[in-house]
């Protein structure tokens, strides 16, 4: 049994050397602020949303200008029977340039629909900063949990320890009991368990704060549930609902629909082209003069007077589309809406239980367990009401805890929806 106390007892002094020795990046230990702030640097989503915005944005520019000039070359008139350049007198060498003009106001209808999807993007890169942020603190505060739940555990290890060894001195003296030395070391080793699972939680956390940090992931250390800054009053946070990121980003591609339904419309409006040429004649007249040259000027459009299945439907499907954009802007906002008042009310129901777990319930369950010790000092109750009460403690500081980490998810859920200064 002394063997078995002692194995145990390194088991324990192992896994506090790993939960508590600092690594090389001690010295240089992360925030959460700072590991918030490296997240959203090396973050390829944000990167590459920002990316696409700015290629929107010089998309834009180029949808403004006129298309280019076209050069036009060529023989005109040239006889077949000898292809000579000089033996008729409508014959020439043309060179022309032809610039189309767009329909009506396409031009500018087409930057300002790519403005606004560049700007969509942006507020989208703005959400995506959100919801990196929340993942680093929702990964954090799960890590700090399983920390702070590994140090209950081995607190109570502890206990565990030193009534074992309290046992064995009173069984040595014929004072023991022999039962009691097999529960306990059954409880301690179902403790043990206990921490080998929260460490197997700690790894999968450690491993997707590596996700987040990259190699630097080994200077963070979340040992304690951190204390994020409070959402704003309730009508206040409500307020901000409206301009949360992605209700953005839906808004400015709405507004790029009913862009599209004008795009659509000039349709109906015809193209214009100015073609202008100068055609080289080679050879003489009858007079025994050169022949003058040719210069030519053209005003050509096309004549949409048949609009019924092609105009009119580009119309009705563009109307459509804005039509969807705005039916899923609604839809967000429902969606963004009902998140909040969930959270908001977890976070107060979670805050009210955490008050009565604080002022109520862990008292009243050190208060248990100091008069179950007494009482068994005292020969007063039976061992196993002793490890009943010191179980329950356990339960209810490792409750206590969970809420607590609850409590502050919800919090980082509520600065996802409402934003924050810090």
């Amino acid at each position: 049994m002394q063997f078995s106390s002692i194995g145990a007892l390194r088991l324990v002094l192992i896994g506090i050397l790993v939960t508590c020795t600092p690594g090389p990046a001690a010295a240089a230990a992360l925030t959460l602020e700072q590991a918030e702030s490296l997240a959203v640097a090396r973050d390829a989503g944000v990167a590459g949303i920002e990316e696409r915005s700015a290629a929107l944005s010089e998309a834009a520019v180029a949808d403004q200008q006129l298309p280019d000039p076209e050069l036009r070359f060529g023989a005109v008139n040239l006889p077949v029977d000898s292809f000579s350049l000089d033996d008729q007198n409508m014959t020439q060498i043309l060179v022309g340039l032809r610039q189309r003009i767009p329909r009506g106001k396409t031009r500018s209808l087409r930057r300002e629909r790519t403005e606004t999807m560049a700007a969509a993007e942006l507020a989208m890169a703005e959400d995506r900063r959100r919801e990196v942020v929340r993942a680093v603190r929702s990964t954090w505060i799960e890590r700090a949990f399983v920390a702070r739940a590994i140090a209950i555990v081995e607190r109570q290890q502890s206990w565990f320890h030193q009534l074992e060894d309290a046992s064995i001195a009173a069984y040595a003296s014929g004072g023991g009991r022999q039962h009691e030395l097999f529960r306990i070391a059954m409880e301690r080793d179902l403790l043990e368990e206990d921490k080998e699972r929260l460490r197997q939680f700690g790894r999968t956390w450690d491993a997707e704060l590596e996700r987040w940090l990259g190699p630097q992931a080994g200077a963070a250390n979340p040992s304690d549930i951190p204390e994020l800054p409070p959402p704003p009053p309730k009508q206040m946070a409500a307020a901000t609902l409206a301009g949360h990121p992605t209700l953005t980003a839906q808004a400015r591609r709405a507004e790029a629909g009913k862009f599209g339904v004008d795009l659509a419309r000039q349709q109906s409006r015809p193209n214009w082209a100015i073609d202008v040429s100068y055609g080289f004649r080679q050879g003489e007249d009858r007079a025994g003069d050169d022949r003058p040259d040719f210069f030519s000027a053209m005003l050509s459009f096309d004549m949409p007077i048949f609009p019924k299945n092609r105009q009119d439907r580009r119309v009705s499907a563009a109307r459509a589309s804005e039509l969807e954009m705005m039916s899923l802007l609604k839809d967000r906002q429902r969606v963004i809406r009902r998140s909040f008042e969930s959270a908001w009310a977890d976070e107060n129901v979670l805050k009210q239980r955490i008050e009565l777990f604080e002022n109520r319930v862990l008292p009243s369950a050190l208060a248990n367990v100091e008069a179950t010790r007494h009482a068994y000092r005292n020969d007063v109750v039976l061992f196993d009401e002793l490890v009943r009460s010191e179980k329950s403690l356990l339960d209810t500081r490792m409750r206590l805890l969970r809420l607590r980490a609850d409590h502050a998810l919800s919090t980082a859920e509520l600065l996802y929806l409402t934003g924050e200064s810090r």
